[in-house]
């Protein structure tokens, strides 16, 4: 009994736990309906109508309503098709229940504002907003409609935000807001004024008249409003302007960069020899493979890469197996040094280094960040090797100006936003990011860069249609280069044809060098990748009122 009590409690506490997204429910309102009926005495009676369309189980609609500062919601009733709906109150949030799966609901929602209309000398108004920038729901078809108490002639109406020239007075006196669509987080007052003498039973008035008030507020959003539209005008003729420059200018250097290319192409091109399948060796394999990769090499084939090529040139000796010894610590490059420190001077004894003493090492949580740290030192050295070479022309002085050219765009792009401009604002985003790309990665490979990917490239395509003769024609050191850059790549089609010219071979070759690049390929691969790839895992784990008129607002949604 206390095992069952346990795991209900285990239950509840991981539902109440988990994100309020995993319960959300998928649905839109399709159609709404507010009809809001000023009474004589100053309440307004307000029924609305929601369609919703929903996909998949859900409970009921929610109803948020944030009364204005001096009134208050009394009244409040649901129904469907003339049936009560449960109805509860959270907050300033109503939730009415009514259930089901895969329908389409039509939903009456009815309430009183008490003191809704504010009453002066004058006229009395009704300034409310039934939804703001809170609001988490679209409207895909908003109407609202105001109706006075009696039939009248005299009334001013207007609306803010979405709500804005969305009205028409008829004949009678009521007020209708076609709004349409009406996007979450947005605002929309409505403001309705009729004569006060269409108010007798309110009790006491407003100090002061209210009339030339709201003329001159009405006025005023229409001045904005056309100011709004004759600087939107003036935005969108500059936006082309602007775009169309900037579209020169990208065409420009994307047209630059081609021929810069295709230069380079034929300059490194004009004159070259190839007298073998495999490249002459220009830099170290760790660096021709992190080059060949585009600096994409994960630290387990990196180190597998680094330590087959200091056995191959005699720094390291495989003993036993997978015992690693280390024979000579005088190597060409920085990195090597950097990688005989930490396999035999950190991780191993000094002079002995076994993949067992590397799982032991990792085991430390200590460790494993250093591991990290000192991997990520060794690629940066590597790299500093390429950079040697000058394998990139870094055109820094047009990627400056190219960058700097394009961040004009950015208050460009303030002021489409601004005036609404949607259509130039994705135009000026894409050349802008189109453009940043540019002087971020614009760095042609210079002749000798361009030669050393075309070299190993050519290697790839040709190796695959090699025969067994053309295997055996080349030297040792072309043979060991090859397997450590088919290593490095980890492309199974060039490991396998290698392993089959190596196994293939002659029976006295099982000893050689060779054959113990090809045994390293498989096993270095795989105890390196492990154990890496679990300390990166390690380390990396451990840190991890309303906005309408008067305070007002609300919104729509579902549970």
């Amino acid at each position: 009994m206390r095992k069952r009590s346990g795991i209900m409690i285990a239950a509840i506490l991981v539902l109440l736990l988990l994100p309020v997204q995993v319960f959300a429910v998928d649905f839109s309102i399709t159609e709404t309906t507010i009809v809001a009926y000023l009474q004589d005495h100053g309440d307004v009676h307000v029924t609305e109508t929601y369609t919703y369309e929903f996909d998949g189980e859900f409970q009921g609609i929610t109803r948020t309503i944030i009364p204005k500062e001096g009134t208050s919601i009394v009244d409040v009733s649901a129904s469907e098709a003339g049936t009560q709906l449960d109805v509860e109150l959270e907050d300033d949030t109503y939730r009415i229940y009514r259930s089901g799966e895969d329908e389409t609901v039509t939903i009456d929602f009815s309430y009183v504002i008490q003191g809704g209309v504010d009453v002066y000398e004058d006229m009395a108004e009704f300034y409310w907003p039934f939804f703001d920038s809170n609001n988490e729901s679209d409207y895909e078809k908003m109407t609202i409609t105001v109706h006075p108490p009696n039939p009248t002639t005299e009334v001013i109406a207007f609306g803010y935000d979405e709500a804005f020239g969305t009205e028409t007075i008829q004949d009678d006196g009521v007020v209708v807001f076609d709004l349409g669509l009406v996007d979450s987080g947005k605002n929309g007052d409505i403001r309705v004024a009729y004569d006060r003498a269409l108010f007798s039973a309110v009790d006491g008035t407003l100090d002061g008249t209210i009339r030339n008030e709201l003329l001159l507020e009405e006025q005023d959003l229409k001045e904005k409003a056309a100011l709004f539209l004759q600087r939107q005008a003036t935005w969108e003729n500059i936006a082309v302007y602007v775009t169309g420059a900037y579209t020169l200018f990208l065409i420009g250097l994307l047209t630059f960069a081609w021929r810069r290319s295709r230069a380079t192409k034929l300059e490194a091109e004009y004159g070259h020899v190839s007298h073998s399948i495999i490249p002459e060796q220009v830099m170290s394999m760790p660096a021709t493979v992190y080059y060949f990769r585009n600096y994409i090499l994960g630290y387990g084939e990196m180190l597998t890469v680094g330590l087959m090529d200091l056995v191959r040139k005699g720094n390291v000796e495989v003993r036993d197996d997978e015992t690693y010894h280390l024979v000579d610590r005088q190597t060409d490059h920085e990195h090597e040094r950097k990688l005989l420190d930490l396999l035999f001077g950190k991780i191993g004894s000094g002079a002995e280094f076994t993949f067992k003493r590397l799982e032991i090492y990792a085991e430390n949580a200590d460790h494993q960040k250093q591991l990290q740290e000192e991997l990520a030192q060794y690629a940066q050295l590597i790299r500093q090797e390429i950079d040697a070479h000058q394998l990139f022309d870094k055109q820094l002085k047009l990627r400056w100006f190219t960058g700097l050219v394009s961040l004009l765009l950015v208050p460009v792009a303030i002021f489409l936003i601004i005036y609404e401009l949607y259509m130039w604002l994705a135009i000026s985003f894409a050349l802008l990011l189109v453009l940043l790309t540019f002087a971020f990665l614009f760095q042609p490979k210079t002749p000798k860069g361009y030669l050393i990917k075309k070299e190993w490239n050519d290697f790839k395509e040709r190796f695959l249609e090699m025969e067994s003769n053309g295997w055996y024609r080349l030297s040792e050191a072309d043979k060991e280069r090859a397997l450590i850059f088919s290593a490095g790549l980890n492309d199974e089609k060039l490991k396998g044809k290698s392993k089959t010219f190596i196994q293939t071979g002659d029976e006295d070759e099982d000893g050689t060098l060779l054959f113990l690049l090809l045994m390293m390929s498989t096993t270095a691969n795989s105890e390196f990748g492990s154990v890496v790839e679990t300390s990166a895992h390690s380390s990396s784990s451990s840190s991890s009122s309303g906005t309408g008129v008067g305070g007002g607002g609300g919104g729509s949604g579902a549970f």
